[in-house]
């Protein structure tokens, strides 16, 4: 099977990291692929970055006002390829991405694959594993949050197209949009695929769009909030839901607050009082963050 993948690449006033992230796919060791790049009218030299490489870009202007999803949708509606790469341009790949992908598209059923990558951040580099699957995703992405990164993911664009399944465009939803797409690919039960080798680095910097946690958590709820209370139909106790997603959401805060102060009491007791409110839910996200890092520290050391 020889698949074309369609590499949907958003971009603004990026030019320097746009060229690395271009050159990353040019490496790619298979070579069956299309190039979109969606350019937010950058006033850099973006253009004339494109127009230096000899491979065919499709390249094409939008005007989105901040709103990524409009690039992400419009790349989307230009692709051709069976299957939808996204990548941002501060991202990169490497080179076997593609042919590893391809790969598992022969050996497994999924319409959604993401696989592991490095985050890059103040010079300092750290391992994400993506996932895990679980029974009842929906539920369980809605409440424990996202578990893919955009640019490690590629999805059916048949299955997409025929689900009616894009980005979110509302701005109360920007630096979650994709979020809210994963979720909708849970909420009409598409199959995932989760791949712990790393293809690719991520970069976080000062002007990346989820840069602000305050902002970036006010998306997140709502999203959750725009899910639960309008298109998840699992459960009738819609404010039960809430609060449970909204619970988890307090716990990974403490947790990551806890190790990153070296466990000051204050925190400590704020972790205890969450346990005590909501023990079943408190022992499921510890599981999820220990069986997560575990992770991520095995296939650091090997």
């Amino acid at each position: 099977m020889n698949n074309l993948f369609s590499i949907v690449i958003p971009t603004f006033n990026q030019g320097s990291l746009l060229k690395k992230c271009i050159k990353s796919i040019l490496a790619q060791s298979y070579k069956n692929y299309e190039i979109i790049v969606i350019d937010n009218h950058s006033s850099d030299n973006t253009k004339k970055i494109i127009s230096e490489f000899k491979k065919k870009i499709i390249y094409k202007k939008i005007r989105n006002k901040g709103v990524i999803a409009k690039s992400r949708n419009l790349g989307i509606k230009l692709a051709k390829g069976k299957w939808i790469a996204f990548l941002d341009s501060d991202d990169q790949w490497f080179s076997t991405k593609l042919e590893k992908a391809n790969r598992l598209i022969k050996e497994k059923d999924f319409e959604v694959f993401c696989n592991a990558e490095f985050f890059e951040k103040n010079n300092k580099v750290k391992l994400n594993i993506p996932g895990p699957f679980e029974k009842n995703f929906y539920k369980q992405m809605l409440i424990k949050g996202n578990r893919l990164s955009t640019s490690a993911s590629i999805v059916n664009r048949n299955y997409i197209i025929k689900n009616k399944i894009l980005f979110a465009e509302p701005k109360k939803f920007i630096s979650c949009e994709d979020y809210f797409f994963f979720l909708e690919l849970a909420r009409k039960n598409a199959n995932f695929y989760f791949h712990n080798e790393p293809l690719g680095k991520h970069l976080m910097h000062n002007k990346s769009v989820s840069a602000d946690n305050v902002k970036h958590a006010k998306a997140e709820i709502e999203v959750i909030k725009h899910h639960i209370f309008k298109l998840q139909r699992f459960s009738k106790n819609k404010k039960k839901l809430f609060l449970l997603a909204s619970l988890n959401r307090k716990i990974k805060k403490e947790v990551i607050y806890m190790i990153k102060n070296i466990y000051k009491p204050f925190n400590l007791i704020n972790l205890l009082l969450l346990g005590l409110r909501a023990p079943i839910i408190f022992s499921s996200t510890l599981k999820f963050l220990f069986v997560k890092k575990f992770k991520e520290f095995y296939y650091n050391i090997f």
